[in-house]
């Protein structure tokens, strides 16, 4: 549970020290637990707002490629990743 606490905190690094003492195989199965649980939730919520499958694994897909590009933009800092 910390380990999500922290992720959706928007806090990497710390998920990153809790996870750090496990074996790769352990951090592995948790990803894909997290992974799972997380898709279970989204269609059970499309299916609850009248959407499909397909509609909801688009709909995701946008907000993780919009969470990356803000990640990215938070870390190239003022000026973007060109300095413009």
């Amino acid at each position: 549970m910390a380990v999500v606490a922290t992720a959706l905190a928007d806090d990497g690094e710390a998920a990153v020290t809790l996870l750090a003492p496990l074996e790769a195989r352990d951090v592995c199965r948790i990803a894909v637990r997290l992974a799972a649980m997380a898709a279970d939730t989204l269609l059970a919520v499309a299916e609850a707002e009248g959407g499909g499958r397909a509609e909801a694994l688009a709909r995701w897909q946008a907000c993780i490629l919009a969470h990356e590009a803000q990640r990215a933009a938070r870390e190239a800092g003022p000026g973007g990743p060109d300095g413009c």
